[in-house]
């Protein structure tokens, strides 16, 4: 019978892999968060809100940094 050993390093990309995972997540929960911010705004100021949710959905930071130039 062959048995693979477990190495020092398996629970340490075990560990990294989790963190990314993690990391990932909360980036899309913020740039989610963002764009709801962003729509409830728009809808506030009477612009078109739908099409700037998809904008910042779509362009994340460079969508959320011109609407903020651009809304009335």
């Amino acid at each position: 019978m062959i048995f693979q050993e477990e190495t020092i390093l398996e629970p340490i990309f075990t560990f990294l892999w989790l963190s990314v995972i993690i990391i990932i997540v909360i980036i899309y929960v913020i740039a989610i968060a963002i764009a709801v911010w962003v729509y409830n705004d728009a809808k506030k100021r009477d612009m078109n809100a739908v099409v700037w949710l998809l904008i910042v959905l779509f362009t994340s930071c460079i969508g959320c940094i011109i609407y903020l130039i651009v809304r009335e």
